[in-house]
């Protein structure tokens, strides 16, 4: 019932006791309610605010007019005015709420004269604020969390411009509401989180920014996600939360509608834990301001310290977080649901809330558990649920479920954020099955950034766009851009060509074809003044925006877009025309078709006027026939700049704001933007660069994080490699279903082999999408019909002959193409095994590598044939081959696979032996040691004294351990680990000093590696204290380290199943012992890690795990080949625990079982050996290394 409903609400609001407000009753009128708002200073004010068009619409079709006979400032009568506009649906509780947090706005003076300026320093100080000295705890309710003034735009003043907008409060309130913006940042820190203060969070201040941060090593991501999501463990994610109104807490957020807060997100990465206060404005940026300034001064501060940065899926995620966080956090906190549950009652309830809906189906409350379990502590936390929190922090809470989502964002559909249901999980995220989604993944940019691919990796984007480029020119494309509302020039060339006499596709009637020439408008073109003049008594038939093609005679087509139509019949156009790359201009032709027009002197210089037709980019791309869609695809993407250049324009846009394609309006028109755009999302396959590219340097390709160490080794250097980091996510899961079945009809140590395919160029596009098929004969099939392959790479370079159609604007210029393919090693069920592999299920097969050969020019790279070889073999991290079937290279020599590229067939041999949960890897659906999940804990490098020091006032004492990180000092931490004598056998402390090589401080000591080691050392005892010692699996005993250059670890706990675990039990071992020397360079240089005790198997022997026959560890980490300065102990010694638990190529073991024969290793073995190892496989010995691992150093 409208009007018991109605009455109950004024009830409510009178009851509510609600900030400003000292009374609410019902008026004269019939849907009339009096309010009676308190100003901060003056007399009360009332307020009548009355329903429309009656009470019997309220509330889900009512609005509210609102009158008052006091005189108020122009500020507060315009926030009155704006009531009218937002009331529609709302209730009377949640509307008088909002109505006096706008009135104390209006009221609080500054937040509109004195507009924000970022020259008040790079980071604001905000310590020191006195408390009364009650407790954050005191009470539930804030009535002073928010104020909110309306909209208002955090942009950069001018340098003379004032300070922030201020609020003025009572100094009791200010007091309150800084206890409590200091309570809520401290519970993001005290949860694992990072907090930075760029400006503001005071109870004063409008405009505020503050960033919650964790470094990617502490998201538990897989490395095959670090490496495709272009992140690096060292680095940041950062969410800033901007309050353009005031802050906001916990309940002022619950209590105010959704879409009225002032609240503002971005998440991206960064160099450090929080960027620059001027890089935390640009991501706020939509619009590029200040482009072509050369304002030198500000190039270092944006791209030299912080450097924030956009994620690759940065735009879905900030838009997820803006338009449904709130809706979502006021559902879970009224219905009691998970994150799951409340997106499923946000969609089936249409964002609103239903208070009738009493008794929820269980659906609502089903938590995807056993994902959120492999999540890192920090993430899978729920602070809304956490019952000991008396005040709940909503930057805590956005930030959880930012990591949160960012994490498990293959889960989610990147446009309607609904879980996906598939079984094998992609390595990148994409769409759900909705048309509605894929329509706007693919044409209005809700996928991965374009222009992120473009920045990350520029020659697969090349590699991309040349494939797509050659299937077009060559008429081979099986799918094309439709449903995009691609509007393109007409078709009035000719320039494709059937690829065999036999072409795949025919024209269709009735449809404009490319043998079709359309005339066009006559017009004439002005090639100074960059105009078209049009005849008398014509009408003008485009706009400003709009793009046209101008063909002048013997030259080719320029396309331009429409600048100004006001003085038609002459338009500007863009001051620069694209030129389609093709026949090149005929100079006589040109000067023939010229006209000078006579002019006196005084003028400027005659215009160079030339006949012309003119035509719109007004053809729907739906409507063309197949031969016209590859005419317009290759004239598209022969407008396209470089790649190359497309990402130095992104670079220069990204001083300023969020770089984006889209504002280089007058070089790349929308639909060749859009062609790009589906060329690259259309790729589900995951392909990275993996070989150094054409015109590429040492130094571009250590900076691109070009993985050299994932290439197939015995390759001759003439062919450029990319690995398929993973297929597209239903070709996997197809595969692994293969390997499942067929698994007990091949050799569990080989289930699949290796081979060649070779094929033409214009195949490729289709093939890296959906895989190879055998659809079309286009070399016969004398052997069976299936996908050819040949273990021989020299057989294979015959079929992938060379073929016309390079993409004109590539940096690659692709000559062929092949792949190196992993097939379910079943050889007696394919068609043919001899001469060659013809396999008849596609399924079986699967591109792991990418080989093309190129044409590019520069003088530094190997484009003829070549006997040289790229990279040498290791066998340390490449995969067996089957002895039966072994791939060879062009130099007859067995290649070599890293196994880092089969993870699904040899995860999968592991994942059989046991289907628990808690043994499947959550990325890529398969299990496997060699990848695993990076989860650490890692303290803040260069966190500032300010953020550490306002998070606590005068008279609030931080606790011990961060009293003394703030001044540098070591900090003696007390308290026993966590230990659980049922999960582990280690008992720590029972290790004996007298039996160690214990060293005295060495003589090179120097206070930046000191103070380095000092604070290394009490972070990971830190994390030691708070994690349960089974779950951490190594143990520093702090009573052991009298010299901070010599640390003395324990390995323990590792997984029963495992040969080195049973070889420990029988020999009455329970740790592994490890030292630890550093040296006078670190952290610039690594330290010198060994195992004390006990022996292992020498790898000649059998023995395996990394370690070499004198207990160094044989890891290119630990040289200064792999090492990094902000390497951490903690991910060293992770990295360690891992490389001595891989099973591959063979388990670790011990070299005796009895206790009796157990013996340690010495020191001068474990140098030499070391020293071998770097040697053998082209390691950088660390300098200085005698000096630190020896004794003569100490």
């Amino acid at each position: 019932m409208p009007r018991k409903q109605f009455i109950a609400d004024v009830q409510v609001a009178a009851d509510k006791n609600i900030f400003g407000i000292s009374s609410v009753v019902r008026g004269d009128d019939d849907g009339e309610v009096v309010a009676c708002f308190v100003p901060p200073t003056g007399a009360s004010i009332e307020i009548s605010l009355l329903a429309q068009p009656d009470v019997g619409s309220y509330p889900s079709e009512s609005m509210f007019m609102v009158f008052t006979q006091a005189d108020l400032p122009p500020a507060a009568t315009a926030a009155l005015g704006t009531v009218s506009d937002f009331s529609a649906g709302m209730r009377l509780p949640e509307l008088i709420t909002t109505l006096s947090q706008k009135l104390h706005g209006a009221f609080a003076t500054g937040s509109r004269e004195a507009p924000y300026s970022i020259d008040d320093g790079s980071d604001v100080s905000m310590g020191g604020v006195n408390g009364n000295g009650s407790s954050d705890e005191e009470s539930d309710e804030d009535p002073y969390a928010a104020y909110d003034s309306g909209p208002d735009d955090f942009i950069p003043g001018d340098p003379g411009a004032s300070s922030s907008a201020t609020y003025h409060l009572n100094v009791e309130a200010a007091k309150k509401l800084n206890r409590r913006i200091r309570h809520d940042l401290r519970a993001a820190k005290m949860a694992g989180f990072t907090v930075g203060v760029l400006t503001g969070m005071k109870a004063e201040c409008v405009s505020s920014l503050a960033s919650i941060s964790i470094r990617v090593a502490q998201l538990g991501l897989s490395e095959e996600a670090i490496q495709a999501w272009d992140l690096e463990p060292q680095k940041y994610i950062v969410l800033l939360i901007r309050y353009s109104s005031g802050y906001k807490t916990f309940e002022a957020v619950i209590s105010e509608p959704a879409k009225s807060h002032d609240i503002a997100f971005r998440v991206g990465i960064c160099n450090r834990y929080k960027p620059t206060i001027l890089e935390a404005l640009a991501a706020f940026t939509d619009v590029t301001k200040n482009m072509g300034k050369d304002d030198e001064e500000e190039k270092p501060e944006v791209n030299d310290q912080a450097g924030f940065a956009n994620l690759f899926i940065s735009s879905s995620l900030n838009e997820f977080i803006t338009q449904q966080l709130i809706s979502l956090l006021k559902i879970r906190n009224s219905v009691g649901l998970g994150w799951d549950g409340a997106k499923r009652y946000f969609n089936d309830k249409q964002g609103k809330f239903d208070e009738r809906a009493a008794d929820l189906p269980s659906t609502y409350y089903e938590e995807s558990s056993e994902k959120d379990s492999t999540l890192p502590t920090a993430i899978a936390a729920d602070h809304l649920t956490d019952h000991s929190a008396k005040q709940i922090s909503f930057p805590l809470i956005v930030a959880q479920f930012a990591m949160r989502y960012l994490v498990r964002c293959t889960d989610f559909c990147l446009v309607c954020h609904d879980k996906i249901e598939e079984d094998f999980e992609a390595l990148k995220p994409y769409v759900c099955s909705k048309p509605l989604c894929l329509y706007q993944y693919m044409s209005l940019g809700f996928g991965p950034s374009v222009e992120h691919e473009i920045l990350t990796q520029p020659y697969v984007v090349d590699l991309l766009v040349s494939f797509c480029y050659a299937s077009a020119y060559n008429r081979r494309l099986r799918e094309y851009p439709t449903g995009m509302s691609l509007s393109v020039p007409p078709v009035t060339s000719s320039v494709t060509r059937a690829f065999a006499a036999h072409s795949y596709y025919q024209p269709q009637a009735n449809s404009p074809t490319a043998n079709e020439t359309q005339a066009g408008l006559d017009v004439k073109l002005d090639l100074n003044r960059q105009e078209l003049i049009f005849e008398e008594g014509q009408t003008c038939p485009v706009q400003a925006g709009h793009w046209i093609v101008v063909n002048v005679a013997g030259r080719p087509s320029d396309h331009y877009r429409v600048e100004d139509t006001s003085l038609f019949p002459t338009i500007k156009l863009s001051d620069l025309p694209v030129t389609r790359v093709g026949m090149p201009p005929s100079l006589d032709t040109m000067q023939a078709n010229m006209l000078t027009v006579p002019t006196p002197a005084t003028t400027p210089p005659p215009p160079a006027i030339v006949t012309a037709k003119m035509s719109v980019y007004n053809q729907n791309f739906d409507d063309l026939d197949e031969i016209g869609k590859a005419e317009s695809i290759v004239m598209l993407l022969e407008t396209l700049p470089p790649v190359k250049e497309m990402k130095t324009y992104l670079l220069q846009m990204s001083r300023f704001s969020d770089p984006s394609l889209k504002t280089w309006k007058d070089r790349i028109s929308p639909a060749a933007l859009g062609m790009l755009r589906w060329i690259i999302a259309s790729n589900r396959s995951c392909l990275v660069q993996v070989d150094r590219c054409p015109g590429q340097d040492d130094t571009e390709v250590v900076m691109s994080k070009v993985r050299l160490d994932q290439r197939v080794s015995n390759v001759t250097d003439n062919w450029v490699q990319f690995r398929f980091a993973q297929g597209s996510p239903d070709k996997e899961q197809r595969f692994l279903n293969a390997l499942r079945a067929q698994q007990a009809n091949f050799d569990p140590q080989f289930p699949s082999i290796f081979a060649w395919h070779g094929s033409p160029l214009p195949n490729w596009h289709s093939i890296i999408r959906s895989g190879l098929d055998f659809k079309e004969v286009s070399h016969g099939r004398a052997y069976g019909h299936g996908v050819y392959h040949a273990q021989d790479q020299a057989v294979s370079v015959g079929y992938a002959q060379p073929n016309q159609g390079n993409w004109p604007g590539s940096a690659l210029k692709i000559t062929s193409a092949m792949s190196l393919n992993e097939i379910v090693n079943c050889p007696t069920q394919f068609a043919s095994a001899n001469p060659y592999l013809v396999v008849q299920h596609i399924d079986w097969i699967q591109c792991r590598y990418l080989f093309v050969q190129v044409s590019a020019t520069d003088g530094g790279f190997n484009c003829a044939g070549s006997n040289t070889v790229s990279h040498t073999s290791d066998p340390s991290i490449e995969v067996k081959q089957d002895p039966k079937y072994t791939a060879t290279s062009l130099l007859r020599k067995p290649i070599g696979v890293p196994a880092c590229a089969v993870k699904v067939s040899r995860g999968f041999r592991i994942s059989t032996q046991s289907e628990t949960p808690s043994s499947k890897r959550r990325k890529n659906g398969f299990s496997g040691s060699k990848s695993p999940m990076i989860e650490m804990s890692i303290a803040s490098e260069g966190e500032t004294l300010s953020d550490l020091e306002f998070l606590f006032s005068e008279d609030e004492t931080p606790p011990a351990n961060e009293e003394g990180l703030s001044k540098g000092k070591f900090v003696a931490l007390h308290g026993s680990p966590k230990v659980n004598p049922k999960l582990t056998d280690f008992v720590p402390g029972s290790l004996d000093q007298s039996s160690l090589p214990m060293l005295e401080p060495p003589s090179y000591a120097t206070p930046t590696a000191t103070k380095t080691l000092n604070r290394n050392l009490r972070e990971v005892l830190e994390i030691q204290k708070k994690t349960p010692l089974h779950e951490l699996g190594w143990y520093i005993d702090q009573e052991l380290v009298s010299n901070v250059y010599q640390w003395i670890v324990e390995l323990h706990s590792f997984e029963a199943s495992l040969p080195l675990a049973q070889d420990m039990k029988k020999a009455g071992v329970t740790s592994i012992v490890l030292e630890i020397r550093f040296g006078k360079d670190y952290p610039f240089s690594p330290p010198f890690l060994r195992v004390i005790r006990p022996r292992f198997m020498p790898f000649a022997a059998g023995g395996g795990g990394h370690v070499t026959a004198g207990g160094a560890m044989c890891m290119e980490l630990l040289t200064n080949s792999g090492w990094s300065s902000v390497s951490t102990i903690e991910s060293v010694l992770l990295q360690v625990r891992m490389a001595i638990m891989n099973t591959e190529p063979k388990p670790a073991r011990l070299e005796h079982c009895s206790k009796a024969h157990q013996r340690d290793y010495g020191t001068a073995e474990a140098i030499d050996a070391f020293i071998r190892a770097c040697r053998a496989h082209g390691w950088t010995v660390p300098p200085g290394f005698q000096d630190f691992a020896g004794p003569s150093g100490y």
